[in-house]
């Protein structure tokens, strides 16, 4: 049988995968605000279980581990394998461990853990409401759900700045449907509240959420990552960009994050959707 997810599955344990596993200590930087959220409004608590959907290289599930010490577990479920081998090196420990899984499908134990949380990983199934109905069956009764997903693009400069500045230079890739997999699968708010009630699922919030991303580097830095990660990268690729197009690219993303170099580095506004999920 396919995996209904088998087109996450393959980018995620190849080029994607490979590609986040060699730069996670920078996304991880990037994103220590998010997570320090979502551990904040998740308040996991000592000997809890819990699942973290769609861990990576598995920082979230190791702070997550700290969190239900001593007594607790916390179980980083992906669904590459490529990014497991890397977590395990890093994390596995008595308090965290990790699972090659597609969330969307797997027969989790039922009613088994006090919480699920989610940095980034909820927003790449193929089908959303059959996905949140089989993690919601594995949460106890009076248990939560605490996922961060991006809002829309234009939101979020870490998006639409690296995008607007290939796309004037190279033109327009394939556009992604609306409401598809991928970071942006869940950033409608109003689509998202639908996809939770197909699931079953009512005592569902979605909160916007303002807050800087910290990545570690300059505006010079930036332009060169653009091109290593994100939508630069994926249309730089799709439209077999030169060389020249190359420098322009970094070039441009450069200009236009010197507005958010603080004296602490780059602040990058964004915007993020918190979902919370009672059982």
């Amino acid at each position: 049988m396919t995996n209904p997810n088998h087109e996450q599955e393959e980018f995620w344990s190849k080029r994607g995968g490979v590609t986040w596993s060699e730069n996670d200590a920078i996304m991880d930087a990037t994103l220590a605000p998010v997570l320090d959220h979502l551990l904040e409004i998740a308040a996991l608590q000592p000997g809890e279980r819990v699942l973290d959907i769609g861990c990576g290289t598995g920082l979230s599930t190791a702070r997550a581990g700290a969190a239900v010490a001593p007594g607790g577990h916390v179980t980083g479920v992906d669904i590459a394998e490529q990014m497991l081998v890397k977590a395990r090196a890093q994390y596995d420990r008595d308090t965290a461990t990790f699972l090659q899984a597609d969330a969307q499908s797997f027969g989790f134990e039922a009613a088994a853990y006090h919480a699920v949380i989610s940095r980034f990983g909820v927003m790449f199934f193929a089908d959303p409401p059959a996905a949140f109905a089989n993690i919601a069956r594995a949460v106890k009764p009076g248990g939560r759900m605490v996922f961060m997903t991006w809002a829309s693009a234009p939101e979020n400069p870490w998006f639409s700045i690296p995008r607007a500045v290939a796309t004037e230079r190279l033109g327009q890739a394939e556009p992604t449907p609306p409401n598809a997999p991928g970071p942006m699968g869940l950033a409608d708010r109003d689509y998202a509240m639908d996809v939770f009630a197909k699931a079953g699922l009512k005592d569902v919030t979605i909160t916007p959420v303002a807050l800087d991303l910290t990545p570690p580097g300059t505006a010079q830095w930036m332009g060169e990552f653009s091109l290593v990660l994100g939508p630069a990268s994926r249309i730089f690729a799709e439209l077999a960009g030169t060389k020249e197009d190359a420098a322009a690219i970094v070039a441009g993303v450069e200009d236009r994050f010197r507005a958010y170099e603080t004296a602490d580095g780059l602040r990058v506004p964004a915007v993020l959707n918190r979902i919370e999920v009672r059982l």
